[in-house]
């Protein structure tokens, strides 16, 4: 609905369009009333009071004629020439005349037509539902736009859980089987290592067998090798060479006394004469008996 003028005179009030007659006190008259109050014939020096607000109107620019339709030959020269800060100003100034007639247009047609007031009712509401509409509608198109944001959002969210819990399953599935391949390794070693440890243990009883037989016929050749110079020298008092070790003297001597006490319980007696043989037959006994 366009708003239109209507002559300030409450008498009158008919719609101006055309040329009209405007004070700088804001109000707006038709060609006729103005040519009966006088505005339209002042004269230079002559005070003319405005038929709406009786304000004294003493300038010659306070009331001048205007079209209200001007051509675009106009429009294009009206304000040509004038610096932005004029331009500017000259609206303004245009927009509050608009304004307050807008104004005290609403507030006559509420005094002096009370049908005028509900068709302005009824404007209001229609205004104030459609900006309601319009809210409405805007705040739910941004309503719209951030569910279906959030909607995206939550989307990624689970779609990056479901990665995040695959990749653990996997994860876990892997550190299972390094763990499994890891037991059957230790496992594998402590076989190897108990393997190892039974070889070292043979391989260590073996040698110290070879090591203890050969002691044994060691010391054995000893014996026979004294016996035999004991027995070239008959009851000479010479000493029989010494044994190439000292240490395998000793043990020998006492190898053979305990070998000779567990076979005979007595030592072999070596005889200068005819004895002799059965001093040889005893330690080959024992020899025999030693490396069965």
């Amino acid at each position: 609905m366009e708003f239109t003028l209507r002559c300030n005179v409450l008498k009158c009030r008919k719609d101006v369009n055309g040329h009209a007659f405007v004070t700088t006190c804001s109000h707006i008259f038709c060609m006729d009333c103005s040519q009966r109050s006088g505005l339209a014939t002042v004269r230079e020096g002559q005070r003319i009071i405005c038929p709406a607000c009786d304000v004294q109107l003493t300038n010659p620019d306070d009331a001048v004629v205007a079209n209200l339709n001007p051509t675009e030959d106009y429009k294009s020269s009206v304000l040509s020439g004038l610096s932005p800060n004029i331009i500017m100003e000259c609206a303004s100034r245009a927009l509050n005349f608009w304004t307050y007639q807008t104004t005290q247009e609403m507030l006559v047609s509420i005094e002096y037509c009370p049908g005028a007031f509900a068709d302005l009712a009824s404007v209001y509401h229609e205004y104030v539902a459609k900006n309601l509409t319009d809210k409405y509608n805007t705040l739910s198109t941004q309503v719209d736009k951030i569910v279906h944001d959030a909607n995206s959002e939550v989307s990624s969210l689970r779609n990056k859980i479901s990665e995040l819990q695959i990749n653990d399953e996997n994860l876990r599935r892997k550190n299972e089987e390094v763990m499994q391949a890891l037991r059957e390794k230790t496992r594998k070693h402590m076989q190897t290592q108990e393997l190892y440890d039974k070889l070292k243990r043979r391989a260590m009883l073996g040698q110290v067998q070879d090591a203890a037989s050969d002691a044994v016929d060691h010391t054995i050749n000893n014996s026979v090798a004294a016996n035999r110079f004991a027995d070239k020298f008959g009851s000479q008092k010479i000493r029989p060479p010494p044994p190439l070790f000292s240490d395998q003297r000793n043990n020998g001597m006492q190898r053979s006394s305990a070998m000779g006490t567990a076979g005979s319980n007595a030592a072999p007696q070596l005889h200068p004469n005819g004895s002799r043989n059965a001093g040889w037959a005893g330690f080959g006994s024992q020899a025999s008996s030693n490396r069965k």
